[in-house]
């Protein structure tokens, strides 16, 4: 058996869950395994069990609870060698377990080794085994628990030997010269945690480092104010003397020399043969971010839509009469206004000159919505600013060169700089214009009706992206989801009949048809509805703050509840819980049994059906209370449908696994029939050429999103001049699409699939790593995991070489990762490609062989 306390308490035996009870015997389990191998007396367990006054029973009831936990560890009645022991042991009990089975004793033995990495100056080596360490970490120590009321001394001392493993983990990052790829995880630690004066330092050198010394005052500047109003206290020395440091640009916070020399090689160097440098693929997992880019020995270049805003601010008219320091105050502050605001959509701010600032969406990733990002970020500065200085935002979208270096902030070049330079100039004082590119593709955005393609359009506001339909699929058939339906309105007759919860969670790839299917359910029943979004919630909770204001708004929750539970403690204690998801900046965390409770009353009132959307974007608190529901909730009918892309199940592998009251719907692309039907419906009446058709169906692949995309794009009138070809161009969303779910890759494996798409259709071990210049061992292990991923399918094995061979899921994919690579680059691949497969027969036999 395996036991896990980071997180919520799980107990696996064979990879599956144990079930583990109610709540005393689980929050027995947990303290036992906290002083797990050590006796723990009977008194000390009591006090455990019940925080306060202990009842008289209490031992009768922990008696029950050990002898449910033995039955738990040894189901068979004896116990397997190497299997956990509860024993009594006077004064109390003892429970042995395997250290190598609880990943609190591994995530000890790694950071006590990361420490010691860290102590001998073997920076890398300290890096990747304190990052193993905090990967075992799946949310708080004993999130279940504590959710119950359990606030044990143990789970804050646990705590902060995670902080200071992170804090440890950053130093060695810092020393290996990784300060651009920390920064969005130190500053999400810091919110969490402001009075940690190592952490802080450690932001304010990494800003500095990527040559942004403004940001980096000011985080001393935030953090000073945090201790004083918070604490009255001033900042320690070291602190101190890192701010005097940055003001002096002192030597000694620059990189080690070695750092430097490596990091100079790799950005500098121009390798003979335009090929990236051998890739080394550890594993078939999905590596963490940080080892993504560890893998980056040469600055990476790539062709990417991208969404770019740069903003001018007129610092002199803000600072009066234009003194010096005044001018340079002020440009603090809009500088530290920008860097907030991009960071927080997922942008990346590329510098500044003089008073004009760039900011980058869609670098180092893509996302399918940068865009939405970028003119959100726009408005947010301009409305942050509007009492600090004017302000002139310009925004463009379109194709990019990217450079992606090792260390450092990306740099993009093309028109479309020169582009979103003439936006910003033309833009009134204290507006964001945008290109037509833009405003075609951010849908949240409100724009004013009087905008010229020449000029730009202006933007005037934006609305909450939970309420946005980003694809609107009401005018879109149903097809071929019937039996899908059928399965989902049985478990709701279910539900009703015998009045008990079930949960089901909808799989899909983007735009398969999830949302679809939930709405034609919805059409029949009422249903709650709430929606995860990869951006602008700042709180976390916002797919339950959707489903409290469907049931009611929050002005009238008070009432609303009064008449669902009447007027008492009950429904006050529930306002109390359900109004703070109103409040996003008011720091207090919902009550989640109370939100159940809320749940459980509606649905006790009439059946009711709660739609979850996109919940992989959800965040890790939303996930765990959803999982946390399915075990608690009471007797009531009530059906929880969740929709998710796979990468869920990445995050989360034992997803209501095991579960008695849970369901898993996998929706697969559309039939080729499907798809005709599909497309039938979509498109204007005309004949269109056989070969158009085959085309359209090609690029289709079976999915109702890039169906809708395509159709929309053949009733533009400009698409007229290609009813006598077969070349279809690419939609952006489409785009966006794919190429977000390609940058969720690894970086080498990404690589390896770029080589993939310029050696054919058809590829092998040898002919990819032929194409790249790589280990054909390795890259057999990144094609496995491609496939996995579902970029790849197997399609038997080669007759002469015996390897495996691999297609394209989609031709769509192929081109859009083959359009990434700039033009000489896949001229260089394609030849070798193209060498390897003039080589005789024999000579392939032979090299596999060896």
């Amino acid at each position: 058996m395996r036991f896990h306390l980071l997180g919520s308490l799980e107990v696996l035996d064979d990879d599956l869950p144990v079930p583990l009870g109610g709540v005393k015997q689980r929050a027995a389990l947990g303290f036992l395994l906290l002083h797990a191998n050590r006796v723990v007396a009977t008194s000390k367990l009591l006090q455990a069990l019940w925080q306060g006054e202990v009842p008289p029973t209490a031992r009768k009831m922990l008696q029950n609870a050990v002898s449910g936990l033995r039955g738990v560890l040894t189901p068979h009645g004896s116990a397997a060698e190497g299997s956990a022991l509860l024993l009594t042991h006077a004064p109390g009990y003892l429970l042995r377990v395997d250290q190598n089975s609880l990943d609190l004793s591994r995530f000890q033995q790694l950071t006590e080794q990361g420490r010691g990495e860290l102590s001998a100056g073997n920076w890398p080596a300290a890096a990747r085994v304190l990052r193993k360490a905090l990967s075992l970490w799946r949310g708080p120590v004993l999130a279940d628990l504590v959710e119950t009321g359990i606030n044990w001394p143990e789970l804050t001392a646990i705590k902060d030997w995670r902080l200071s493993a992170q804090e440890n983990c950053f130093e060695a990052e810092l020393a290996c010269g990784r300060h651009y790829e920390i920064i969005g995880e130190l500053e999400s630690l810091i919110e969490v945690e402001p009075y940690r004066e190592r952490l802080n330092g450690q932001l304010m050198l990494a800003l500095y480092r990527c040559g942004r010394q403004v940001d980096a005052l000011s985080a001393y500047r935030r953090t000073r104010a945090a201790l004083v109003e918070g604490l009255g206290l001033e900042p320690g020395r070291e602190l101190q003397e890192l701010e005097r440091a940055i003001l002096d640009h002192a030597p000694v916070l620059d990189l080690p020399p070695s750092v430097q020399r490596r990091h100079l090689l790799a950005v500098n160097q121009t390798p003979p043969v335009p090929a990236p440098a051998p890739v080394v693929v550890t594993s078939p997992v999905v590596a963490e971010p940080v080892a993504t880019v560890d893998a980056r020995d040469v600055t990476t270049v790539e062709r990417k839509l991208v969404s770019v805003v740069m903003v001018s601010a007129q610092l002199g008219l803000a600072a009066g009469d234009g003194d010096p320091e005044d001018v340079d105050a002020v440009h603090q502050e809009v500088a530290a206004a920008v860097a907030a605001e991009v960071s927080r959509l997922g942008g990346v701010v590329g510098g500044n000159v003089g008073s004009v600032f760039l900011a980058m969406f869609g670098v180092p990733k893509t996302a399918e919505d940068d865009a939405d990002r970028a003119v959100r970020a726009a408005l947010a500065v301009r409305d942050r600013l509007a009492s600090v200085a004017d302000v002139q935002i310009g925004v463009a979208t379109g194709d990019s060169l990217v450079r992606l270096p090792a260390v450092g902030t990306p740099t993009a070049t093309g028109v479309l700089l020169d582009q979103c330079r003439q936006l910003m100039a033309l833009a009134p004082l204290g507006a964001v214009r945008a290109c037509t590119s833009t405003r075609e593709a951010a849908v949240s955005v409100t724009w004013e009706a009087d905008g010229a393609p020449s000029g730009g359009w202006q933007a005037v506001s934006c609305v909450s992206p939970s309420g946005v339909d980003r694809r609107t699929q009401a005018a879109v058939p149903f097809v071929e989801r019937e039996r899908e339906l059928l399965v989902l309105q049985g478990l709701l007759e279910e539900v009703r009949t015998r009045r008990r919860p079930h949960f089901v969670t909808v799989l899909g790839e983007a735009g398969v048809g999830k949302t679809r299917l939930v709405n034609e359910l919805a059409s029949t029943s009422s249903a709650l509805r709430g929606t995860a979004t990869a951006f602008g919630d700042d709180h976390g909770y916002g797919p339950l703050a959707d489903v409290v204001s469907g049931f009611s708004s929050f002005e009238t929750l008070r009432a609303a509840l009064a008449s669902l539970v009447g007027v008492g403690e009950l429904a006050d204690r529930l306002h109390g819980s359900l109004a703070c998801l109103a409040s996003p900046g008011a720091g207090v965390q919902p009550d989640f049994p109370s939100w159940r409770r809320f749940l459980e009353e509606v649905a006790e009132a009439s059946p009711l059906v709660v739609l979850l959307e996109d919940v992989h974007w959800a965040n890790d608190v939303v996930l765990d209370f959803m999982e946390e529901l399915s075990e608690h909730a009471s007797s009531v009918p009530l059906l929880v449908i969740a929709t998710a892309r796979p990468e869920l199940l990445q995050r989360r592998p034992s997803w209501f696994g095991g579960k008695r009251n849970a369901t898993t719907i996998s929706l697969d692309p559309l039939s080729h029939n499907g798809t005709r039907n599909l497309l039938n419906s979509l498109l204007p009446a005309g004949e269109l050429s056989a070969e158009l058709w085959q085309a359209l169906m090609s690029c289709v692949g079976g999915n109702p999103l890039f169906a809708t995309e395509y159709a929309r794009m053949m009733a533009d009138p400009r698409m007229v001049c290609v009813q006598n070809g077969t070349s279809l161009p690419l939609p952006p969303s489409v785009r966006g699409v794919l190429t977000a779910q390609l940058d969720s890759l690894p970086f080498d494996v990404k690589a390896v699939l770029q080589d993939a798409a310029v050696a054919g259709d058809l590829v092998s071990p040898g002919a990819v790593a032929a194409t790249g210049g790589r280990d054909a061992l390795e890259v057999a292990k990144a094609l496995e995991l491609l496939e996995q991923r579902d970029f790849l399918r197997r399609q038997g094995r080669n007759s002469e070489t015996g390897e495996i061979e691999y297609g394209f899921r989609h031709l769509l994919v192929r081109d859009v990762v083959a359009e990434q690579l700039p033009r000489a680059l896949r001229a260089a691949k394609h030849e070798q490609a193209q060498a390897w497969f003039e080589e005789p027969a024999l000579d392939l036999t032979d090299r596999r062989a060896g």
